[in-house]
């Protein structure tokens, strides 16, 4: 394997984690996954300096998904997670602030 291949495939496994900010527009909701694990999701509008407000999925597993469930629509959160393609942009929390 040549040295770009393998730095691709190094960054491939190592996701780059993002915090954003914003208000809960969408209130959380469980939603069915095909594993069985608890999955969660709400919508943020996402706050930018470099760009104007944006709706984004928030998605939580397992006790991600407790902790998103126990905020509600108006509250203002913090997340750290990776960002994802699934239909449009969410990000998959690692970790949920409440503001």
């Amino acid at each position: 394997m040549n040295s770009s291949n393998q730095q691709q495939a190094e960054n491939h496994h190592s996701p780059i984690t993002t915090t954003l900010s914003g208000v809960i527009t969408k209130s959380p909701s469980r939603i069915k996954g095909n594993t069985g694990r608890p999955m969660v999701k709400a919508t943020i509008l996402a706050e930018s300096d470099k760009r104007s407000s944006y709706p984004l999925t928030v998605v939580g597993f397992d006790i991600m998904a407790l902790e998103l469930m126990a905020h509600l629509r108006g509250e203002r959160l913090t997340v750290t997670g990776r960002m994802e393609w699934n239909g449009g942009y969410s990000i998959v929390a690692d970790q949920i602030v409440s503001v």
